[in-house]
């Protein structure tokens, strides 16, 4: 979508390095990467593609559910999981088997390391903890409770006799220990982002019943036992977007021209609740962190606290009107009291940090992607005080093994990444830790 479409241009860089998918790093083309490849792995039977059996929608088991949180924003990008002590990501390499390697940002010491605890590790085969070989859309890291998840997912897109399906492990939040959760049938697909309330996995399943017809159905996994449940059915044009307090949020056609954001209450299925609605060609809303980020009719950006549904209008910026001005506008990112936008006029390209108090300035803590200037794009809060931010990019010589028994380097793209003060961020204070 279009209000993330900065940090698309810098991944569209990193597809021209290697090609490697958004979630992390892919197998190429029949690869052979059959489970029995992954350390202390077990087979579990895939799920059945009628699983919406399995329970029904007014089950009382589902009452007094705990606080559920996003693990992706609404796009589904996968940045990592976020622990309580440090960040989980995938580091693409050149190796020749597809595989890549689970990497550790500590917070207390500052150094990101491979998620392994040997001694001389090359880090290249799978005696190592870090080393994942995933399925053709890639892997994704995530942290649910005390596990590691890794969500290693089949593309919809490539179709590949080896390709296997799509499945879920769950490791140690040091790597060991690591086993096949669930897998999937081949017609099932998984869709992000998904969510979690420290116990279970929720996500949108899509199945392929054939070739003119699938089904979606929200279901959520135990991390612990695998047992997967069917919650609800959903409809081809709905899809989640995140969550708040105990409810789903939804994004789903109200109409052919209105689009509304849906609060689902998984306990009661009749307590559906439209919290905002918009047409079609308006510019998409986006989630914060308990905040949604709007353009009103009155031409101001808004900041609604879903929570108590105040709603703050950002007063201090007037939108350009599209039919007489060039100037287009683009929010990127919205937290309490606080949304960033871009502003393109022409070749121009102006970031702007506005407040609820009030308050406007020029944003510019941003990195050079390939001669375009990029903002550091806030991934998720360390803690009540910061952020951790993407912070650029560089490109790693990667060794990797030839079919001849020599060898090649290859460039292996990897995000930087840092940890900002909250306050430093949103004043385009340039005092942050990066990670080595």
């Amino acid at each position: 979508m279009s209000y993330h479409s900065t940090i698309t241009r810098a991944l569209l860089v990193f597809s021209l390095l290697l090609s490697v998918l958004l979630s992390g790093c892919v197998t190429p083309s029949g690869q052979n990467t059959s489970t029995s490849e992954t350390p202390n792995s077990m087979q579990q039977e895939p799920i059945s593609s009628d699983i919406s059996s399995s329970t029904s929608d007014s089950d009382p088991q589902h009452s007094s559910l705990p606080e559920i949180v996003p693990l992706q924003k609404q796009d589904g990008y996968v940045w990592g999981g976020y622990g309580k002590d440090g960040f989980y990501y995938i580091r693409s390499s050149g190796r020749s088997d597809g595989s890549c390697n689970i990497m550790y940002a500590d917070y207390s010491s500052g150094k990101v390391l491979y998620l392994c605890s040997q001694a001389n590790c090359a880090h290249n085969n799978s005696s190592c903890t870090s080393y994942i070989i995933p399925s053709s859309g890639g892997v994704s890291p995530m942290v649910v409770g005390e596990k590691l998840i890794l969500v290693s997912q089949k593309s919809p897109y490539i179709e590949s006799d080896d390709d296997k399906s799509s499945y879920i492990m769950t490791a140690d939040l040091d790597g060991s220990n690591r086993t096949v959760l669930t897998q999937f049938k081949p017609n099932q697909f998984l869709e992000k982002p998904m969510l979690s309330d420290g116990n279970y996995l929720y996500l949108r399943l899509t199945t392929q019943v054939d070739a003119d017809t699938e089904k979606a159905d929200l279901i959520r996994i135990d991390c612990i036992s695998g047992e997967t449940e069917f919650l609800r059915s959903m409809k081809l044009n709905e899809r989640i977007w995140g969550a708040f307090g105990d409810k789903i949020l939804v994004y789903q056609y109200i109409d052919d021209n209105t689009i509304g954001l849906v609060s689902w209450d998984l306990n009661d299925t009749s307590n559906d609740e439209v919290l905002f609605t918009w047409k079609m060609n308006d510019t998409y809303p986006i989630l914060g962190d308990g905040v949604l980020s709007y353009v009103g009719d009155d031409g101001y950006f808004h900041l609604m606290d879903l929570q108590s549904k105040e709603d703050i209008p950002l007063s201090q910026y007037s939108i350009p009107t599209s039919d007489i001005s060039n100037i287009s506008v683009t929010p990127l990112f919205a937290d309490n009291g606080h949304l960033l936008i871009r502003e393109l006029n022409g070749s121009e390209c102006t970031y702007f940090a506005l407040d609820t108090s009030g308050d406007i300035q020029t944003f510019d803590l941003l990195y050079d992607v390939d001669g375009d200037s990029e903002i550091f794009y806030p991934i998720t809060s360390v803690d009540e005080d910061h952020y951790l931010v993407c912070a650029g990019f560089a490109v790693q010589n990667e060794v990797s093994a030839l079919d001849d028994g020599s060898s090649t380097v290859l460039p292996a793209p990897d995000f930087l990444y840092a940890i900002i003060n909250k306050d430093d961020y949103w004043h385009s204070i340039t005092n942050y830790q990066s990670f080595e």
